[in-house]
């Protein structure tokens, strides 16, 4: 039985830990009876073992071929566990239930954002209640800049801050909802209002300087609206059709970092 997973760029700068963009960068899985588990190509096999434990008590094969790169904040790991979970969903019941795989990804992950836009696909915000779609113009493009390095997820987390001033919240709280009308309208001279994230993003480009630059050449492109993508150090712009050839030409410009351009994937798991 097989499944399939889409890359996830979350936090987009204010919408941290609550707002993810599924691309279409898929992981696939496919799992089979097997005598004994295994997991092909070999990599992470107890990440992947222990999750498909907790979902069918006998031995399964599973084989992974995934085009999202790993440990550079485009939620591998959100979309390796919900097709896995996925497809074991429907080697058991021959149906898909996307709640209980949202949930079970999210429980895996620790957050619900990469988990959410994994699963149901589109520009989706959680936390505090069931995941909830939100509408993104079809004029929109992410353009992503993935740099040779990685940064892992618990790294990126360390470096935060434990509390945030008023200020810091107050305005945070406005650029999100800019953000989100600005995608919702496909408003570009909205998005440029957003503005640089102060909440989490700092911390994170004093550990991968790279981030920083990539964002700095992004802006001087002309792009709306720039920020790490997830836990970085990919960095994601979102611009119109017009800006795509000027900001992609801009990070080729940074060197040891490759330029992805998918598109928004309206479908999670499939």
């Amino acid at each position: 039985m097989k499944a399939s997973a889409p890359a996830s760029s979350a936090n987009l700068g204010p919408g941290f830990d609550c707002l993810a963009l599924a691309v279409e960068l898929r992981c696939s899985v496919s799992v089979a009876p097997g005598d004994r588990w295994t997991v092909s190509p070999a990599g992470d096999d107890g990440f992947i073992v222990n999750a498909a434990k907790e979902l069918h008590k006998e031995p399964l094969a599973i084989s992974i071929d995934s085009e999202i790169p790993v440990g550079r904040g485009l939620g591998s790991s959100a979309a390796v566990i919900a097709a896995l979970a996925t497809a074991i969903g429907r080697l058991r019941n021959g149906e898909d239930d996307l709640e209980g795989v949202f949930e079970f990804t999210a429980a895996a992950e620790g957050h619900p954002d990469n988990a959410a836009a994994a699963v149901f696909g589109g520009l989706v915000l959680s936390g505090g209640g069931s995941p909830h779609r939100l509408a993104i113009h079809d004029s929109i493009r992410p353009i992503i800049a993935v740099p040779d390095e990685t940064l892992p997820t618990r790294e990126a987390r360390a470096a935060l801050p434990d509390s945030v001033s008023i200020g810091t919240a107050t305005r945070t709280g406005s650029r999100l909802l800019r953000l989100a009308e600005g995608l919702r309208t496909g408003d570009t001279g909205l998005l440029e209002t957003v503005g640089p994230d102060e909440l989490h993003e700092p911390y994170r480009i004093a550990l991968r300087p790279i981030i920083g630059e990539l964002m700095a050449a992004a802006r001087l492109a002309g792009a709306p609206f720039v920020a790490m993508s997830g836990a970085g150090p990919s960095v994601i712009a979102l611009a119109g059709e017009d800006d795509v050839s000027a900001i992609r030409t801009a990070f080729e410009g940074v060197p040891a970092t490759r330029v992805l351009t998918p598109r928004i994937a309206s479908q999670g798991v499939r």
